[in-house]
């Protein structure tokens, strides 16, 4: 008879093979995302009621570059996050993406002067964002540390 410990915990390797999925699938979402906002037809959603006058026009006046840090963000993530289930070192790639997310949020709700245009909800979205890309960022870290 074989007596298993449930106590056990899963090993690092199995940590980030779980956690690489999870964001591959998170840091997917988010280049869908940007590449919803960069598209998106904002006199359509003004019309549909989907968005307020304000807000389209602070969409619209999204310089490109920042649009590149939201890429960038998302990018490098899927990227460290497919190196995690890899089993290969993802710091650098993580450590990418956590400034140009906080880049592409200090802007759309500090520097632009647009967010009071914004949706609360999208703020809220920004802080889980950043506070999730940290933890992904730290966990590599630690990871590398052995």
């Amino acid at each position: 008879m074989t007596i298993t410990d449930m106590t056990a915990r899963p090993s690092g390797r199995r940590w980030a093979v779980a956690l690489g999925l999870l964001g591959a699938v998170w840091y997917g979402f988010g280049l869908v995302q940007m590449g919803l906002g960069v598209t998106l037809d904002t006199k359509a959603a003004v019309a549909a009621g989907a968005m307020t006058a304000e807000h389209a026009a602070a969409v619209n006046g999204t310089p490109a570059l920042i649009w590149l840090a939201f890429a960038l963000a998302s990018g490098a993530g899927l990227v460290g996050a497919v190196l995690l289930v890899l089993g290969k070192p993802a710091y650098g790639v993580l450590g990418t993406s956590l400034p140009a997310a906080a880049v592409y949020y200090l802007w759309v709700y500090g520097l632009s002067g647009t967010g009071a245009a914004r949706p609360v909800e999208e703020a809220i979205i920004g802080s889980v964002v950043v506070t999730v890309t940290l933890g992904f960022t730290v966990f590599a870290r630690r990871l590398r540390k052995g």
